[in-house]
């Protein structure tokens, strides 16, 4: 139950406010309902990513991840970056993120 003197003190802010606050909150319950994944760096079978770290948020799947570019250069692997995945019409679809994954992005997918 939420305390009345949070509920009071909510009561007098405007909606600009009220708006971030419901921002934060999501995301401490995001942070909260996905913790980071406790397993180590992994490697897909038959992949060229290695995968650093996993969030979740609603039907998203965010991975941090170490990718080889398959040319063989110096720089592989190359990251680690950010992909968002997620299951559409019987399959797994991607999307590049990039370096930084941000709490208003996991809200927004």
């Amino acid at each position: 139950m939420i305390p009345k003197a949070l509920r009071d003190l909510l009561k007098e802010e405007d909606l600009s406010t009220l708006y971030e606050i419901r921002d934060l909150l999501s995301d401490m319950i995001s942070m909260r309902e996905a913790p980071l994944s406790k397993i180590g760096p992994t490697r897909d079978r038959g992949s060229n990513r290695e995968v650093i770290e996993e969030r979740h948020s609603g039907t998203m799947t965010f991975r941090l991840e170490r990718v080889s570019c398959g040319k063989n250069c110096k720089g592989c692997p190359h990251g680690p970056y950010w992909y968002g995945y997620w299951r559409e019409g019987g399959k797994t679809r991607s999307k590049y993120i990039g370096k930084n994954l941000n709490a208003k992005r996991l809200k927004k997918e």
